[in-house]
């Protein structure tokens, strides 16, 4: 295992993060900030602090991220977050700006 995983998953233990993460399968559309390639995939769990985003092409950890979010009402909100840490089965962000409609 990863050693950066295996912290991760240490902190989690000991309930560091700020905010609980709820199961939640959204259509998210993301990019690197400044790219014009844009990514489909679903997030895994979502929190106001962050979600974890399933995806093959995960970016580094501090890759800057644009995270355009279907609600289940149909609405689209733009978030922005940086890669907290990526593995094989996607990614782990921690958002950085304010959700804007």
């Amino acid at each position: 295992m990863h050693l950066a995983n295996v912290f991760r998953r240490w902190l989690s233990l000991l309930g560091r993060r700020a905010h609980r993460r709820d199961a939640a399968a959204l259509r998210v559309d993301w990019r690197v900030f400044g790219s014009g390639v844009h990514h489909v995939s679903t997030t895994g769990d979502f929190a106001p602090g962050g979600a974890f985003v399933h995806t093959p092409d995960a970016k580094p950890a501090g890759s800057p991220i644009v995270l355009d979010v279907e609600t289940p009402r149909g609405e689209r909100v733009t978030m922005h977050a940086r890669v907290a840490w990526s593995g094989l089965r996607g990614m782990g962000l921690r958002f950085t700006r304010a959700w804007s409609r």
